[in-house]
């Protein structure tokens, strides 16, 4: 009779424990926000994901200032707060944004003018990431001074010259970013941001083992987190076919519906390319390897395109616009396909050049570096005959 009452009370403690502990785990923020330029009726919205939900939250601008409370779990969370622009709508342009982690504390958030300007303090994380910010403002500027082509006037557009030469400066800049936030993330490998920063990179094919690098020195801490757990599996889908190996063999229907296979390409070099209709940088780099092909094509090289789209239709039209001349394959399986899958892509625009043998020679090159390598490796072999 004793044992059976220690064993039901044992029970009920451990109910108790299983009930309250969560409860304990939760950690409360408090964002305090002011600004002389943030208007007295104006909307703020807060946006972010907690445990797989979309959260959002919003308040209204009174005496120049405005708050959010909240209840998270013990890992911080990215954030981002908007002025007078509801993140749900579709908007050709945010004007008003501002990034932080929600983390327990008091968050203070104080502009001159507008939230884009505003710098965040008050806790750890984001003490560590409004340095981050302040290290990224040159190049920020930078950016801001360079026009987007896909905002340039019909005008603007026929000066291809200007398209391609401001094209080429942003992309230039967004990696110089990727330069800093990597050095940052290695000087600050106990801080929650520099986890974030990798696991954001490692997503990018250039610069994905530079990311792993930086990843394998970051404190034994943050590797326990479950980000790092997602970090780590991309590192590993990512060197499935590495620079030096035999790309895996596999076929499939072309536009026509004809079989066609890898291997149908040995004794080439090959541009194995990725892309899909919906990607705009896929799309803009097509220009570049029509004039590859063209150049090339009679060099003892081919190009193979892969498209990860899901709808035949919008598929097949976007290789009509584009004027693709090469063959154009699909299983219409999207991010699902098993080709997608088994050559670890996680984002596209994706090539591998492949060697006459079909082992990869080079991963990722796009523009005038993809060009170099195509004639540094079609010159030599003309030159081996």
């Amino acid at each position: 009779m004793i044992f059976k009452r220690a064993v039901k009370i044992l029970a009920i403690i451990f109910v108790f424990i299983t009930i309250v502990t969560p409860l304990f785990s939760q950690r409360k923020f408090d964002i305090q926000g002011t600004g002389k330029q943030i208007l007295d009726g104006e909307i703020i919205y807060l946006s972010y994901r907690n445990e797989g939900r979309y959260m959002l939250d919003s308040t209204f601008v009174k005496n120049n200032s405005f708050k959010f409370e909240g209840i998270i779990g013990n890992i911080p969370i990215r954030a981002s707060l908007y002025r007078n622009q509801n993140p749900t709508h579709n908007y050709d342009f945010i004007y008003d944004r501002l990034s932080l982690y929600l983390e327990e504390g008091i968050i203070s958030v104080q502009s001159m003018d507008s939230l884009n300007n505003a710098r965040i303090s008050g806790t750890a994380v984001n003490n560590t990431f409004q340095l981050l910010q302040e290290r990224l403002a040159l190049l920020e500027k930078e950016r801001l001074s360079i026009k987007d082509p896909d905002y340039f006037s019909e005008e603007e557009r026929k000066d291809t010259a200007l398209v391609n030469k401001n094209r080429s400066l942003l992309e230039a800049n967004y990696y110089r970013q990727f330069d800093v936030q990597l050095a940052f993330a290695k000087e600050f490998s106990n801080s929650y941001v520099s986890l974030d920063l990798v696991n954001n990179i490692a997503r990018n094919n250039k610069y994905n083992h530079l990311a792993e690098e930086v990843f394998n020195l970051l404190s034994d801490s943050l590797l326990q987190l479950p980000k790092a757990a997602i970090t780590k599996e991309s590192f590993l889908n990512k060197n499935k076919v590495r620079i030096g190996s035999i790309a895996p063999e596999f076929e499939m229907n072309d536009r026509f519906g004809r079989n066609i296979k890898l291997s149908n390409y040995r004794g080439k070099y090959l541009l194995l390319d990725f892309w899909a209709s919906w990607c705009l940088p896929c799309r803009q780099e097509h220009p570049n390897l029509l004039a590859l092909y063209d150049d090339f094509k009679g060099a003892n090289f081919d190009i193979l395109s892969v498209s990860i789209d899901s709808k035949k239709d919008k598929w097949l039209n976007a290789i009509i616009e584009d004027g693709l001349i090469w063959s154009q394959i699909s299983d219409l399986k999207a991010s699902n396909g098993e080709v997608y899958l088994n050559y670890g892509i996680s984002t596209i625009p994706c090539n591998f050049l492949l060697d006459p043998q079909g082992k990869v020679i080079a991963k990722d090159l796009k523009g005038q570096d993809l060009r170099d390598k195509i004639k540094e490796v079609v010159n030599i072999q003309a030159n081996m005959h």
